[in-house]
């Protein structure tokens, strides 16, 4: 792999000839990237962090301890019929390895109570019957609904690309089939199934995956989150950002490029039409622009004109999703020597998601009623022969931007004792309960850092430290402004917000763009893909 995949951000490089540039580096805006470059046109990439990679980079600290910040588990990608697996050899050209985690992808912990998520959907099926003899009839009918929502979903993609001559025809049909599941909240369909509140809490113990709870999310988010784990969980061997890494050797072989600290403060327009960047103070010319910085950020923030009042009006009623506060540990021995788990714990203090998370928006950092416990050492097929006698294990709970919002003008890294005293409240509690559940790594704690809403802003500019971009609600799925392409000439958008969360998500919303913009000439790269996938078959 090449030694020098991006560069700092140069004003004096010559941009007039770039056929596309891309806002953000993170997965949605490089699978566009890569599909646009490998069809011959001429991608430059700006990020504004230090690393690319958006939620995908990882991060070091002393003593070699290295931690990813959003990519925990990849579903869909059993070998034998994936296509996730197929539309990733394409994007790294055949580099990117996968490790398998196990046959329990997941554990839930309610009041003391363990439940087991086991690879395979017929071994899931079982093991829920196990759990709840008395409620087959609902299970089954629970992984029914879950797939027809997910077919239906399909459409809900299909759709975005659709010209508008087929939106009032065919993507009013589309919408038609897929509103039963999206305009309901996960709660209220699974009440329609059972009434028994431990069932439908089991069911819903993953909700943190897409970032709002049972009530409050639609079910169709639930449904296509849910079901792409049920074949098991992988994890890119090397870590997290072996996918940033991957991709953007991709686009630098195909003639991409990619800068770092290129902060784009606004996409300037005029007449609704897409004129240039301004970029670290210095205007660069630009006539397509793809955004992948969320669609609050790109219509809120970087559109200063009033270009189109009926897209920021459209996007400003939707809430964002949930943030997050995260322990980050290192130890200093291997994750074998202390027994660690590849799979994710899902721990709650009692059965009432609901409650559980409304309560930690209502008291403070130090209040652990819900963790995500995750060992992204453990999972990691490569790390034990570059990091010999140690581990990584994560930590998150639910976080309110409210707590911290006094700190916001507050330079990183710099923002108070106030703040500092916070994090570490949260730091102790959040390891007392880890210590509960794995009381063999006390003595072991090396390293420690936390990481707040303030922090998710700071490095992706999310107002509202949020994780996941906009709130999957059933008022996301009505939003019609939610495609690739924008009526602004000359932007387009890629990203969670305009498919669905997670890095299956944002790879398809790369593909949905590339198809808008590429149209017929799409399916060479479709070609192109199926005839690499069969040489990586017979190889």
């Amino acid at each position: 792999m090449s030694q020098k995949l991006y560069t700092k951000f140069d004003p004096d490089y010559d941009f007039s000839d770039a056929d596309y540039i891309v806002i953000g580096s993170g997965i949605g805006g490089l699978s566009a990237a890569i599909f646009l470059a490998k069809a011959g046109k001429k991608i430059v990439v700006l990020e504004q962090h230090y690393v690319p990679g958006g939620f995908s980079h990882t991060f070091k600290r002393k003593d070699g301890f290295e931690w990813d910040v959003g990519v925990h588990y990849v579903g869909n990608l059993n070998e034998d019929d994936s296509q996730l697996r197929v539309l990733f050899n394409y994007l790294s050209d055949n580099r990117l390895k996968w490790e398998f985690m196990g046959d329990i992808y997941d554990k839930a912990i309610f009041d003391g109570d363990v439940y087991e998520f086991p690879a395979g959907k017929e071994n899931l099926r079982k093991q829920l019957y196990q759990y709840f003899p008395e409620e087959k009839s609902a299970i089954d009918q629970y992984f029914e609904i879950v797939d027809k929502a997910v077919s239906r979903f399909r459409l809900y993609f299909i759709e975005k690309v659709l010209p508008p001559i087929l939106r009032v025809t065919l993507g009013k049909l589309f919408t038609k089939m897929f509103r039963p599941y999206s305009s309901i909240s996960t709660y209220d369909q699974l009440k329609k199934l059972t009434s028994n509140e431990k069932l439908i809490s089991v069911l819903c113990s993953q909700c943190g995956n897409y970032g709002l709870s049972p009530r409050e999310s639609s079910f169709a988010a639930h449904a296509i989150v849910t079901n792409h784990f049920f074949e098991g969980g992988y994890y890119p061997v090397g870590g997290a950002a072996e996918i940033y890494k991957n991709m953007i050797q991709t686009l630098n072989d195909h003639g991409g490029k990619v800068f770092i600290r290129a902060e784009v403060e606004e996409i300037v327009t005029e007449r609704k039409k897409v004129t240039g960047l301004r970029v670290n103070n210095t205007l660069i010319p630009a006539k397509r622009v793809i955004s992948n910085a969320g669609t609050h950020n790109t219509f809120r923030h970087l559109l200063k004109e009033n270009v189109n009042g009926y897209l920021k009006n459209s996007v400003n009623g939707t809430k964002a999703s949930t943030p997050h506060l995260c322990l980050y540990v290192g130890l200093n021995a291997s994750d074998n020597d202390l027994n660690l788990p590849k799979h994710n714990i899902w721990y709650y203090d009692n059965y009432k998601i609901d409650s559980i998370i409304d309560a930690n928006f209502a008291k403070s950092p130090e209040t652990i009623e819900f963790a995500y416990i995750s060992f992204p050492s453990a999972k990691d097929a490569g790390w034990a022969d570059t990091h010999p006698n140690m581990a990584t294990i994560q930590a998150l709970s639910v976080g309110n931007y409210d707590w911290f919002k006094k700190f916001e003008d507050e330079a990183w890294r710099n923002r108070g004792e106030e703040y500092e005293l916070m994090k570490k409240e949260f730091e102790d509690k959040m390891l007392e309960k880890i210590y509960e559940l794995f009381p063999q790594i006390r003595g072991h704690v090396a390293v420690t850092e936390v990481s707040t809403p303030l922090s998710t802003r700071h490095f992706t500019n999310y107002r509202q430290g949020e994780i996941y971009g906009l709130a999957h609600n059933t008022k996301r799925f009505e939003l019609k402004t939610l495609r690739p392409k924008t009526p602004i000439k000359g932007l387009y958008m890629v990203g969670q917000d305009i498919t669905v969360v997670g890095v299956a998500g944002a790879l398809t919303s790369g593909m949905l763009c590339a198809i808008e913009i590429l149209k017929f000439k799409v399916q060479k790269e479709f070609k192109r893909m199926a005839r690499e996938n069969k040489d990586v078959d017979r190889a």
